[in-house]
């Protein structure tokens, strides 16, 4: 079939559409306007999209249909329909909702911001995993903490069906690279554009558009982590990090035009631009060894200029404008401590101050003389060049490194950024030290590099005003996170883009069993505000009166045929409660066990020799054994060298046997009645293992397996009798194993389900080894739960349920693998 026949082109003017009584000639006067011929394409594109979501739309319409909606201001889930996001490749969605006016604002947008949300993360997932997880987002983004309702929540194609969430993930990612970013900066070309340039730990430069949109193809410098970035007039950069090296690059053009610094060895610890008064402009190169050098930033050439002496030691430096012709002083920061060298004083040096951190990084700021700092301990402060006098943050931030800096400006007040080792950022006026607004939240790591963007006003190009506006002289704030994302942040106020304020970060969640209604699951579920049990089935929590020492671990079990709920404390306590007056009512405190010195990560109950048993695996590096019977303690092991971070039961043709998981790289296998070990250690080769899990076989002794997860990333399957791999690594591929959990489909196919930091839950089938699914979520998880429902009175399992939790809240659904 030819183009001209083909009932994917766009429609001319004149020619009749088949699928609508009018002409195209009706509207001729609409092509005079650009924006309402995009219009008249996307109405007409949308017709042709197939309700059924499993169907594939044509290419064109998977590649443009956005678009065209977009410049048609008719960017609304009615012109781009549910049915093509799961196969959308433009990967342009939420760029272009962040460029639509105010008339696309207006227009019912819910599953295109659904799409938004998970696009960066969704990477090269297949249609089913596409769907499932777009399924999945809107439901959390539109229906948080209500009752179910199944007809609402099934969609065709979908793999899930969601049962409850509450879920208020950041929606203000720019960017997620495949590799860890190491630095990052702004860039103005010399025509006039604002880019963002990133360098990784695999020596690849990377150049982006304000709204996340990669600008150029990546540069490639072969060598060590880019560890500094500088650009110069003329499109111009300069790189350079952990091979010692420094190199030119023009960005536009993609090439690289010289090495005027190379020494193997070595790494280049500072690279920033100075001037001292009467002297040219030069480029400053410290070296690890203490080495420091100057180029001249036009023929890139050694400059033989005076410079201070270093100890030899790694450097950092920053030049600190003194005002008007009075040129540059010099900030230097080795270890903890911080000099300043004033080239216009004979004896060099000006003063030094000891810090209790080594200094972590430097930058001037826009009043002459004044410069920032942050180290190690957690200080920032801010100090004068010429006298040293401090201006300490207040109130101080967390305690912790401070790794990133950047001076930035709101309101017109002169201000500085900084990121922190608990994930955060915090912006700071410059003159008195005080906060500007509260913690920037959403990185999932440190934020490990920080630059600025410049705010637009609304009455400036359309183009752009569409994009952010911010009050006139306002700067936006770019964070590169250890979490391989970049996030983009309006200073004062919360994560760009985000509806909702972030909430505390689940630390504890599990599926505790049947609430009121039928079928649907009670959860439990722990932050740092309290904890609360949710019934799934009716949407009412109930408080745990649980005090003031948050929830670390949850465990399920019945003793004498009553209902309870263990909790697991950051103060090492344990306690025990009573659910046997129903979803709706307090639970009754009954008793607690005391034995554990540090918090307990990992619970287990299992009934045994007409007993309830409870295992418990610590911080401690204990593994302990209790009788919630007679609510005693029954045995300890210390046999791990580091914490336990995960236990599981097994069961086995001898018997339940209990396996745990620790920061020594080991599963340890134990008798439950005397919990002694059984065979020697299983030496995983996964550094840490985060994750056990039992994984059923289909053999007539009942073995089972035991599944392990690894800080490498990878998961393996084990036989507990012989202490042998069995089958070969799964591999989930964005971060460490943080949680495992096992189930079986309503036919009877057993599954393992993983997820981590990168938010993804991944479903494999354990008997062929084969990846199912990929649910992603686009906020990392830390806890998996499985429960197999099943039919009232009947032998057989319904639809599994399972429960994620992490940074972003808790989401509970059903796993449906066998048909639509």
């Amino acid at each position: 079939m030819s183009d001209a026949d083909s009932p994917y082109r766009a429609p001319r003017p004149g020619r009749p559409d088949t699928g609508d009584s009018r002409t195209w000639a009706d509207d001729s006067k609409a092509w005079a306007d650009t924006r309402d011929a995009h219009r008249l394409i996307a109405e007409a594109l949308a017709r042709l999209v197939a309700a059924d979501p499993t169907i594939p739309p044509h290419p064109y319409l998977s590649r443009h249909l956005a678009h065209h909606a977009a410049r048609g201001e008719v960017l609304d889930d009615a012109h781009v329909p549910l049915a093509v996001l799961p196969w959308e490749s433009s990967a342009n969605v939420r760029t272009l909702l962040r460029q639509s006016d105010a008339v696309s604002a207006a227009r019912r947008q819910e599953w295109l911001e659904a799409w938004a949300r998970i696009e960066p993360f969704i990477g090269g997932a297949g249609p089913d995993s596409r769907l499932t997880s777009l399924h999945l987002a809107h439901h959390a983004a539109t229906r948080p903490r209500t009752p179910l309702d199944t007809s609402a929540a099934r969609v065709s194609g979908s793999r899930v069906t969601p049962l409850w969430s509450d879920w208020t993930a950041q929606d203000n990612v720019l960017a997620v690279s495949e590799t860890r970013l190491a630095s990052l900066t702004r860039t103005t070309t010399t025509d006039g554009r604002s880019l963002l340039v990133s360098g990784d730990d695999h020596g690849t430069i990377r150049m982006w558009e304000p709204h996340g949109v990669p600008a150029m193809a990546p540069l490639h410098t072969y060598g060590g982590a880019v560890q500094h970035l500088l650009p110069l007039p003329g499109d111009l950069l300069l790189s350079a990090g952990t091979d010692g090296s420094v190199r030119v690059w023009h960005l536009t053009r993609g090439q690289l035009l010289a090495e005027p610094v190379h020494r193997p060895g070595t790494w280049v610890s500072a690279l920033t631009l100075f001037a001292a008064k009467d002297a040219p402009e030069v480029v400053l190169v410290a070296h690890s060894d203490g080495r420091l050098g100057a180029l001249d930033p036009v023929t890139f050439r050694p400059v033989d200029t005076p410079l201070p002496s270093l100890d030899p030691a790694p450097a950092l430096l920053s030049g600190v404008g003194l005002g008007g012709a009075q040129g540059m002083a010099l900030a230097v920061a080795q270890g903890r401590r911080v000099r300043v060298w004033d080239p216009r004083r004979p004896d060099g040096y000006t003063y030094e101050h000891q810090h209790e951190g080594a200094v972590r990084a430097l930058v001037d700021l826009a009043a002459p003389g004044r410069y920032a700092l942050c180290d190690d301990s957690g200080y920032i402060g801010f100090r004068d060049a010429s006298t040293g006098r401090e201006t300490p943050v207040a109130p101080a931030p967390p305690a912790g490194p401070v790794v990133a800096l950047t001076a930035l400006t709101v309101a017109g007040r002169a201000a500085v950024a900084s990121g922190g080792s608990d994930h955060t950022l915090r912006v700071w006026d410059a003159r008195t030290g005080a906060a500007i607004g509260g913690p920037l939240e959403g990185h999932t790591a440190p934020p490990v590099a920080l630059t600025t963007l410049p705010g637009t006003s609304p009455d400036t190009s359309p183009d752009t005003s569409r994009e952010l506006p911010v009050p006139a002289g306002q700067e936006l704030l770019v964070s590169a996170g250890a979490d391989h994302t970049l996030r983009r942040w309006k200073p004062g106020g919360p994560g760009v883009g985000a509806g909702r304020a972030v909430r505390r970060p689940v630390t504890a969640a599990a599926l505790s069993g049947p609430g009121s209604t039928a079928g649907a699951p009670l959860i439990a579920v722990a932050d740092e505000s309290g904890t609360a049990l949710w019934d799934t089935g009716t949407g009412r929590p109930v408080a745990l009166p649980a005090g003031h020492a948050p929830v670390t671990a949850f465990a399920s079990a019945r003793v004498r045929g009553e209902p309870l709920l263990v909790t697991a404390h950051s103060d090492a306590g344990i306690q025990l409660w009573s659910l046997e007056r129903g979803a709706h009512a307090a639970p009754a405190r009954l008793a607690g066990l005391l034995g554990h010195s540090l918090p307990v990560r990992s619970m287990a109950a299992f009934p045994h020799e007409g007993r309830t048993l409870l295992v418990t695996g610590g911080e401690d590096g204990t593994v302990r054994l209790w009788d919630l019977d007679r609510v005693g303690a029954l045995a300890c092991r210390e046999d791990h060298l580091l914490s336990v971070r995960d236990v599981a039961v097994l069961d086995t043709a001898r018997g339940p046997r209990i396996a745990s998981a620790g920061t020594d790289g080991t599963v340890r296998l134990w008798d439950p009645v005397t919990l002694r070990p059984v065979g020697a250690p299983l030496h995983c080769e996964q550094r840490v293992v985060n994750a056990v899990a039992a994984v059923p076989v289909d053999e007539p002794d009942g073995a089972e397996l035991v599944a392990s997860g690894g800080e490498d990333g990878t998961i393996r399957l084990w036989d507990p009798g012989t202490g042998r791999p069995v089958g070969r690594r799964l591999d989930i591929g964005d971060g460490p194993v943080a949680a495992l959990a096992f189930f079986r489909t309503a036919t009877g196919r057993p599954c393992l389900a993983a997820t981590g930091p990168g938010g993804t839950i991944h479903l494999w089938d354990t008997d062929t080894g084969s990846h199912l699914l990929r649910i992603v979520t686009g906020s990392p998880l830390g806890a998996l739960d499985a429960l197999d429902a099943r039919q009232p009175g009947g032998p057989h399992p319904e639809h599994p349920v399972l429960l994620a939790a992490g940074v972003a809240g808790v989401c509970v659904f059903d796993i449906r693998m066998e048909g639509r």
